[in-house]
C-alpha cells in the first residue's frame, strides 16, 4: 500500500474547523457589525435535525440564515445547534458540520464550497496507483552551490501585496 497525502480530505476539515471557531465565536459575542451567514446543507445528511414539515420542504438541501433573528447558538465537536425564526415560529435545528454544502458571508463577499458524503468522509480526488512514485534528486547539493546563485534566486521573486510569484523558481524544461 502506497501512502498518500490527502490534501482535499484535509483542507476541507479545517475549513469546517474555521467555521466552527467562527461560530463559537458569534455564539460568545454575536455577529459583529454587518456580516451574516448563509449556510446550505444536505437535509439527508445523518444527524441533521429538524422539524418534519421542514424536512418535507427541503427533502435534499436547505440553506439557513444566520442575520437578525436566531438563538440558542450552540456549537460542538461534530455539529452545531441552532434556532431559527419560521414564519415567525421557532424551529431547533442540529446540523453536522459534514453536511454544510455551503458557507457565505455576502456582506464581505465570502464563500465556501464543501464536498459531502454520507459516511463522514469527504469525497476526494482518487487515488492514481497506476504511477509509480518516483524519488527526486537535486542536480547540486545546496551546500555546493554559489551563494551568488542563491541570492539571484531569491532577488528575482516578485512580492507584490504579499503573493509571490514561484515562476523563478521553475526548472527551464
Amino acid at each position: 500500500m502506497t501512502f498518500r497525502i490527502d490534501y482535499e480530505t484535509r483542507m476541507q476539515a479545517s475549513l469546517r474547523l474555521a467555521i466552527r471557531q467562527i461560530l463559537l465565536d458569534v455564539a460568545k459575542d454575536g455577529l459583529p457589525g454587518n456580516h451574516h451567514f448563509y449556510i446550505s446543507f444536505n437535509s439527508t445528511y445523518p444527524g441533521v435535525k429538524m422539524s418534519p414539515w421542514l424536512m418535507e420542504k427541503y427533502p435534499k438541501e436547505m440553506t439557513i440564515v444566520i442575520q437578525n433573528w436566531f438563538s440558542n447558538l450552540k456549537v460542538g465537536e461534530k455539529d452545531f445547534a441552532i434556532a431559527l425564526n419560521f414564519n415567525n415560529k421557532t424551529e431547533k435545528m442540529n446540523i453536522p458540520w459534514n453536511s454544510i454544502l455551503n458557507f457565505s458571508d455576502p456582506s464581505v463577499n465570502f464563500s465556501l464550497q464543501f464536498q459531502v458524503s454520507v459516511d463522514d468522509t469527504f469525497i476526494s480526488v482518487p487515488n492514481k496507483t497506476a504511477e509509480t512514485p518516483r524519488t527526486l534528486k537535486p542536480e547540486k547539493p545546496i551546500e555546493k552551490q554559489k551563494k551568488s546563485s542563491r541570492r539571484n534566486l531569491t532577488n528575482n521573486v516578485q512580492n507584490k501585496d504579499n503573493i509571490i510569484d514561484f515562476e523563478s523558481f521553475r526548472k527551464p524544461n
